[in-house]
Parts: C-alpha cells; sequence; structure tokens
C-alpha cells in the first residue's frame, strides 16, 4: 500500500510540476518523427479525444482507465491513473472551451512501447491571465482510439509579457 501512495504522490507531483513524462529512460534519438495527418485522420482523432476530456471534465475517471489502451495499462494502474486525473482536475481547473492547437501521428512515441499507430492531439484554453495546454496520447486498438495518456500545463501571465 504504501509503494502505491509513493507512485501516486510521484506522478502528482510530476503532473503538478509540468515535467515530461516518458515510459522508458531510453535514447528517443530512433523515434519516427511525428506528420499532422490527413484531414479525416484528424477529425477522427479530435472526437475520440474530445470524447476522453469529456469524461475528465465530468469526473468520468474509471470510464477513461475502462477504455484505456495497453501501452497505459502496461505502465501503470487504476489507482495512479484515476487519481492523477482527479488531483490535475481539481487543481488546475480547466475551461472546457478547447481549442485543436495540433495534431502528431507516430507509430512509435516513446521507445518504451511497442510499434502501433498513435496520437497526441493538443489542445488550448484560455481563462483570464492563464492559458492550459491539454495533451491526449491515444492508441489504435481493436480499431478505436484507445487513451494511453494525458498531460497538462497551465501558465499564467502577470503584467505584460514582451
Amino acid at each position: 500500500m504504501r509503494n502505491r501512495w509513493i507512485t501516486a504522490l510521484s506522478l502528482f507531483l510530476l503532473v503538478l510540476c509540468g515535467c515530461t513524462v516518458s515510459f522508458s529512460p531510453q535514447p528517443q534519438a530512433d523515434l519516427p518523427e511525428p506528420t499532422a495527418g490527413s484531414p479525416p485522420q484528424q477529425a477522427e482523432a479530435e472526437a475520440a479525444a474530445r470524447e476522453y476530456l469529456s469524461m475528465i471534465d465530468s469526473a468520468a475517471y474509471d470510464e477513461t482507465w475502462e477504455r484505456s489502451g495497453s501501452a497505459l495499462r502496461d505502465t501503470t494502474n487504476r489507482f495512479v491513473w484515476t487519481n492523477m486525473l482527479k488531483a490535475t482536475s481539481r487543481s488546475l481547473g480547466i475551461d472546457a472551451d478547447r481549442q485543436v492547437d495540433g495534431f502528431g501521428f507516430t507509430t512509435q512515441p516513446d521507445a518504451g512501447v511497442p510499434v502501433g499507430e498513435y496520437v497526441l492531439v493538443q489542445f488550448k484554453s484560455k481563462s483570464g491571465n492563464a492559458t492550459a495546454t491539454e495533451k491526449v496520447v491515444m492508441q489504435r486498438e481493436q480499431g478505436a482510439w484507445k487513451i494511453v495518456g494525458y498531460f497538462i500545463t497551465k501558465r499564467a501571465v502577470f503584467g505584460t509579457e514582451t
């Protein structure tokens, strides 16, 4: 039980600090370059990512786990995943008015995951002086996009930026 709390706390701190979480410590140099994909691919990926974000917004964290891909399930467990989502959504309070900010289709996003079909869909939202960036990473399995990662950063600007 103690190891679960340490793992959950470590993941929580990484998310709050905006650090990059990797599946493995192996070098990333040999990974394929992501592509923007075609308009139909983008539309399908955006719809799937928005569905997962809707689940997160409505606190349906267990449902995201039920619909997660093997790359996520092989690297963590339900407890860590759902508690990371709970802590993140409560502490950052993201506005649901998100705009797509880019796509990254690849066959291997990280050296620690098997070759397959993956996509990262990035969203931006702005509320007052704060801008949030959310990244939903999905893996195609059994003909559907399944969530395998969720990363968020929020940046507030005070005064004027140069």
